[in-house]
């Protein structure tokens, strides 16, 4: 049980495994039950086995589920607390599944202890297995190369946020590309092509991540972010701030972001129309950015 605990706790990273210390006093309760275990053999303490080849509990057979328990009820809440911290959609579904772990596992431990049952480790394996299952989808929607979102988890976010029209409120869609990208890959190679979308990314996630926006990688030099916001000059500020963070990325290269926006409402009803709406006024700001001599491919 312990090392499930350090697995999650290490995923959360926690201060209890910041120093050598503390991971030796969260082992020692751990220690103490294999202790007790090995020497029951003569002690009886954990268990025995009678004259007659029966398998019987000891007087100190409780410690074991108790410490079991501790373990997976410390760091499920302390999952669960993390993920009404983290604004990142990602991280807030891991943390929350490692929250969820201790269920399957305190309820199978409990028939263990009444029941005399092997419940315990039926229970955590069902909590390996969403573990598993949730991060095997966490791969499936990451892009590989900037490690955001990819354009697959995209539409699958945008289209539950459709389902809820009162969560759809208020929420504006920045569609963008990177001016002059294909001068980088032609003058620096495609290697320095991928470096400029890592540090995009990068950007992204630090003018971003603070106000909860979904960030995604649409595909080649494109990127979307979903943002809530109150007012419109809320998000000029926040593509304001995108592109003052980029212009202080150490590059051999000027970075800079073309973004056009669209809010849901005044006609702008479904996903689809959302998207054509950015999409439209991306492609505006390009053709003003052009008519006045930037380089924007």
């Amino acid at each position: 049980m312990s090392h499930l605990v350090y697995y999650s706790e290490t995923v959360q990273g926690s201060r209890l495994l910041a120093s050598r210390y503390r991971v030796v006093l969260v082992a020692s309760p751990t220690v103490l039950v294999v202790v007790l275990a090995f020497t029951s053999y003569w002690t009886h303490a954990l268990f025995y086995i009678d004259s007659q080849g029966v398998y019987s509990r000891g007087s100190a057979y409780m410690i074991q589920p108790i410490v079991s328990y501790c373990y997976v009820i410390h760091t499920s809440l302390h999952a669960f607390v993390q993920s009404r911290r983290v604004e990142s959609l990602q991280t807030k579904t891991i943390f929350r599944t490692l929250a969820f772990f201790a269920i399957p596992a305190l309820v199978g431990g409990t028939f263990q202890v009444v029941y005399s049952v092997p419940g315990l480790c039926v229970g955590i394996m069902i909590g390996i297995l969403l573990l598993y299952i949730v991060f095997q989808e966490q791969l499936i929607s990451t892009d590989p190369l900037t490690g955001l979102n990819n354009r697959n988890r995209f539409e699958t976010y945008i289209l539950s946020l459709f389902s809820n029209v009162d969560q759809a409120e208020d929420v504006y869609l920045l569609m963008m590309d990177a001016d002059g990208f294909k001068q980088i890959n032609d003058r620096y190679g495609h290697v320095e092509g991928d470096h400029a979308l890592q540090v995009i990314s990068a950007a992204l996630k630090e003018v971003c991540s603070a106000s909860g926006s979904f960030i995604a990688r649409y595909g080649g030099d494109e990127f979307v972010v979903l943002q809530k916001a109150m007012a419109e000059q809320d998000i000029l500020h926040l593509c304001a701030a995108i592109n003052d963070e980029l212009a202080c990325a150490e590059v051999p290269y000027l970075l800079r972001m073309s973004i056009g926006y669209a809010r849901v409402g005044d006609g702008v009803d479904t996903w689809q129309d959302l998207l054509r709406a950015a999409d439209a006024e991306l492609y505006r700001v390009k053709r003003e950015k052009k008519k006045v001599g930037v380089q924007i491919r």
